[in-house]
């Protein structure tokens, strides 16, 4: 468990298991925006250092610019042209399904990528401010 960081009793990435796996446990009705006012509240209590750089990973993967935050960046990634239209608050059954996979399954990217390396964070970062210098 070299580079995962812990929080409270669980790591972020036990947490997140825990979530995806029994939403109901923790309140949540397993909908993509359900589970992303969680995990900013959580990043909140943890002081910003749960997703401390998925912004950043996210944007290099998608490999260009954007003003949007990061769960519009998954949604964004994972239905193209639906969910800019009308927010995650709208999608119906089968879309929300879809982001609900592309959230966990990018979480689970960016903290593999992030906390494998001894510097994941910090070529995160680097390669952000490489990718993207004005």
């Amino acid at each position: 468990m070299s580079g995962d960081r812990r929080i409270g009793e669980y790591s972020f990435r036990e947490h997140l298991e825990l979530i995806r796996t029994r939403p109901g446990m923790y309140g949540l009705d397993g909908s993509y925006g359900n589970y992303v006012t969680y995990l900013c509240g959580y990043d909140e209590g943890a002081r910003g250092s749960a997703l401390l750089g998925f912004r950043e990973w996210l944007l290099l993967r998608l490999g260009r610019q954007s003003s949007l935050v990061w769960p519009s960046l998954i949604t964004e990634q994972a239905l193209p042209g639906v969910a800019q239209a009308f927010g995650h608050r709208n999608l119906d059954e089968q879309q929300n399904q879809v982001a609900v996979e592309a959230l966990f399954q990018f979480l689970g990217d960016f903290l593999r990528d992030r906390d494998t390396e001894r510097d994941g964070l910090r070529s995160i970062f680097r390669d952000y401010a490489l990718r993207f210098a004005e």
